[in-house]
Parts: C-alpha cells; structure tokens; sequence
C-alpha cells in the first residue's frame, strides 16, 4: 500500500490499515462467491431430496481430488475421470449426497485483485485513494464510495465480475 499511495498511506499513518487490508479482502470474496486465491483444497458438501447435477462453487479448478456420492466412495481411478469445467464449476457429477475434494484458486493474486483490494482498503481508511467527493467552489465530483463492500454496479463490482462464480446451485 505504501508505494501505491507514493508514501501517503503506511501501517505507522494508518493503524487499522491491516483491518482494511482483511475486509476488502473479504468484500472480494463474498462478491466472487468463492476464495479466489491463493489455491487452496476445498471440501464441498450437498445433500438434497433428489439427486441433482454438482455443481463446485469455485473457479480456476485445478483438481478433483475426492469424490463420495450417496455413501459411495470412489476409486482414484473413478476420480481421475470425472468431467468438470474450470471456469465454470460444472462437474458431470450427480446425486443425493455428494462430498467432493477439489484444489481451486489462482496460485498467485491477479494483479488487478491487488489493485481493487488495495482501492477498497484506501476507501475504508477514508484516504485520498478512496475519495468520495471532491469539490471547488460551486463544482463538485463524485469519485466513488467510502465504504467497504462491492456494489455490482460500480466500477470495482464490474470490474470484479470475471471473477465470480457462473453459476451456485
């Protein structure tokens, strides 16, 4: 933060800067719907009246590890074969019960992450990075939010839509 904000925001100037650093990162991923990074195993667990297609709610899948369906565990070799969609989350499984290990997450935070994470923690500091209104004299302009959370509608929501998941059953 300290040399995106050329010295201006710093852990001594700024002591809940760490706080704002842990909140932003966590409007991401409440937004994205998922961890995002850094790759991670992740345990899914579904149970529904009927059997359903699985869905994994994440992105960026590296691997399907583990797979129970309906008390059934499979075979490493069974798992080695299962279909799933990186991108998406779409999996060819399907049943009543499913528990799924999988990796997913980028193994390094995109750039443009750090610098949205960075803008919303500014913005929750009440800084300069995250001015919301600025005027002289009688003009007066509004730059964004000073809150932390993403607004699917701003900028930082439109920009962090690659991110989200397609689709949560």
């Amino acid at each position: 933060m300290e040399s995106r904000s050329q010295g201006a925001i710093t852990k001594e100037s700024h002591p809940f800067l760490e706080d704002e650093l842990l909140a932003a990162t966590r409007a991401i991923r409440e937004f994205c719907r998922w961890h995002v990074a850094p790759t991670r195993s992740v345990t899914h667990r579904a149970v529904g009246a009927t059997p359903e297609d699985v869905w994994l709610p994440a992105s960026e899948i590296q691997s399907i590890d583990a797979v129970t369906i309906d008390g059934v565990e499979w075979t490493p070799e069974r798992v080695a074969a299962v279909e799933f969609d990186p991108l998406t989350g779409w999996t060819n499984l399907y049943g009543r019960r499913v528990l799924v290990k999988f990796t997913a997450g980028y193994a390094e935070v995109p750039a443009d992450l750090v610098g949205i994470t960075l803008e919303l923690a500014a913005s929750g500091l009440g800084t300069s990075l995250g001015q919301s209104r600025e005027q002289a004299g009688t003009v007066a302009l509004t730059l964004d939010r000073t809150a932390v959370g993403v607004d699917p509608s701003a900028p930082i929501g439109r920009r962090l839509i690659p991110y989200q998941i397609g689709r949560l059953p």
